[in-house]
């Protein structure tokens, strides 16, 4: 194509492909496909500063809580000038499945950040949590390498698992992000998330 439209059909992926988009508030920067199988994805945005990572929280609380998106968990974060990631406390919101979005939230930070820049005990013990099979291979990959890089050392961000089909609606209800990346993960990623989500909140609990 030579007049800069796309051309959606020529750019169908195979059956066993979705396509995970990069993209800020410049437009859409890169288009991935990658292998995979279930429904999810990892989401990462990027926000300037920690009130407006907050207000996007609640924004999707609100759109999740009237079931208008399909969201597993949300955490808040940010990065210090020394990269370090911080793990912002907010009032929690329990999904439809029963688990808190802090929960899901931790487990994705352990899947995707190294437990030694993760700040607290407690994030380092999400983060422990999260490693299994699943997690390892996330961790050893380009997709976790580059959710990473969306939080950038003196930035706010949230985290997510979302549906795959929701991502667009996410990246809509929260405007004001500059930077919003996702990638679909397996079924296994998906549930070693989850997993690891219950069994820190049985340790908290017990």
């Amino acid at each position: 194509m030579t007049d800069g439209t796309k051309d959606t059909a020529a750019a169908q992926p195979p059956v066993d492909t979705v396509v995970a988009v990069a993209g800020d508030d410049a437009g859409i920067q890169a288009v991935a496909g990658i292998q995979v199988q279930g429904n999810q994805a990892l989401l990462v945005a990027q926000f300037a500063d920690m009130d407006s990572a907050k207000n996007a929280y609640y924004a999707l609380v609100d759109a999740e809580s009237k079931r208008a998106i399909d969201i597993q968990g949300v955490l808040v974060a940010n990065a210090d000038y020394q990269g370090k990631i911080h793990i912002q406390k907010m009032t929690d919101h329990t999904t439809r499945t029963g688990l808190k979005w802090g929960l899901i939230g931790g487990a994705i930070i352990g899947l995707i950040f190294p437990p030694t820049i993760i700040a607290g005990a407690v994030g380092v013990g999400i983060a422990g949590a999260a490693v299994g099979k699943a997690g390892n291979v996330l961790k050893k990959s380009a997709v976790a390498d580059d959710l990473a890089t969306v939080i950038a050392p003196g930035t706010s961000g949230i985290v997510a698992l979302v549906a795959l089909t929701a991502v667009d609606a996410v990246t809509q209800a929260i405007p004001d992000a500059k930077v919003v990346k996702s990638a679909p993960v397996d079924a296994e990623t998906a549930d070693a998330v989850v997993q690891a989500a219950k069994a820190s909140g049985d340790a908290s609990a017990g």
